[in-house]
């Protein structure tokens, strides 16, 4: 049989299994190429499977399953997307992470049932990964190199790390529009799968959460993990003034400093104003919610600034002058989620907190040494600061 019908038949196969279902709507996004050369590969949302590889590396179902399984998980995570910070610090141990992430996954639903085996090449997860985020894994190969990874197996050329799959991390020059729909279709595609699951299971649950589920499990109150950020920010914040003698002293003549709470100078809150928020209810959402942080932390000056691929708009708030009705969003364009920091960095502006609003879809999410939590309406989620779900 050729490649083509094989990756048909397991595609047909997957979608008909009772728990690897869930992948059904995640498997007909994106186009299937089957290539001369290579071995498999995903940008995160086309895959390509190298014909060589998959003869001579894939010769039993259950392994061309694996493979096709492998894929269609880094798409399901928005991997190439999520982690691109990741790739760009170090790409060998990204693309180490990553594999090791989704080979766990897929063992793990699998449950030694033999339904999708995995081939004998490509990165052995290690048990000790079981539950960790693909980040964890990556801080930890930093700490702990791996050895030199084997050569590419004979019929493709793989990647650096010694995985049986290349990642595609720059992907194809594409609207970044196209980009965000893409990752709304994804989580249908998730959702609808998730539902085909558990119409096909005896009970109407399944297997315990299912294929993808951390990506559906309910979101924290992220209300109150959005108070507790930014109150932190502000706590163990106690300085000495001599402007203030201690009076506990003074009857001894003993001049002494008192200890003054100091409140926060200086916050900035981002809006993601980009064609995907830009006029929803999102943008709505995000509006409504910084009130509630203003009257939270008090802050003697707060930035307001408004983002898509550049900074569209500047607002600045001191000493209680905040209003919401005051606000401007403008934007509507591609998103950048780094030319908040480097603005910040340009303008020499230091705030003690940076809260970023947005959908998740902003391709770069940038870097910053200040505490920085994101609040997020999607189920991505940053590789750095803190991310909260944020429900609309």
């Amino acid at each position: 049989m050729i490649v083509e019908d094989r990756i048909k038949r397991a595609h047909n196969a997957i979608m008909s299994h009772k728990k690897f279902c869930a992948y059904a709507g995640v498997l007909a996004s994106g186009s299937v190429e089957v290539i001369e050369g290579g071995t498999a590969s995903t940008e995160g949302w086309n895959v390509k499977y190298g014909r060589k590889f998959v003869e001579t590396h894939c010769k039993s179902d259950a392994m061309l399953r694996f493979l096709v399984l492998h894929e269609a998980t880094h798409k399901a995570y928005r991997h190439l997307s999520t982690w691109k910070a990741l790739h760009k610090e170090n790409h060998s141990l990204a693309n180490l992470a990553a594999d090791h992430f989704v080979n766990l996954a897929i063992q793990d639903t699998d449950g030694g049932e033999g339904f999708a085996v995995m081939p004998a090449v490509g990165v052995k997860p290690e048990a000790k990964y079981r539950g960790w985020s693909v980040l964890m894994i990556f801080e930890d190969l930093k700490k702990n190199p791996p050895p030199p990874p084997p050569p590419p197996p004979p019929g493709g050329d793989g990647d650096d790390s010694g995985g049986f799959d290349s990642h595609d991390w720059d992907g194809p020059d594409e609207d970044p529009t196209q980009e965000e729909e893409r990752g709304r279709e994804i989580q249908r595609a998730i959702r609808q799968g998730e539902m085909l699951r558990k119409r096909l299971s005896k009970n109407g649950s399944g297997n315990q959460g299912g294929a993808f589920g951390d990506l559906l499990k309910p979101s924290v109150d992220w209300r109150k993990a959005l108070r507790e950020f930014v109150q932190a920010t502000c706590q163990g914040r106690d300085e000495s003034s001599w402007t203030r003698p201690n009076r506990r002293y003074l009857a001894d003549d003993i001049y002494m400093p008192s200890m003054v709470g100091v409140t926060m100078n200086e916050l900035v809150v981002g809006f993601d104003t980009s064609g995907s928020v830009f006029g929803g209810g999102e943008m709505t959402r995000f509006v409504s919610e910084i009130t509630s942080i203003v009257n939270d932390v008090k802050p003697s000056k707060i930035h307001v600034i408004y983002w898509d691929t550049r900074i569209v708009g500047h607002q600045t708030f001191e000493d209680g002058q905040f209003a919401v009705q005051n606000l401007k969003p403008q934007g509507g364009g591609g998103t950048d989620g780094s030319v908040l920091f480097d603005y910040l960095r340009d303008k020499r502006i230091t705030p003690q907190a940076i809260v970023q609003f947005t959908d998740g879809y902003v391709g770069d999410w940038g870097r910053s040494d200040v505490p920085t939590l994101w609040a997020v309406t999607s189920d991505l989620q940053s590789p750095w600061g803190t991310t909260i779900k944020v429900e609309v």
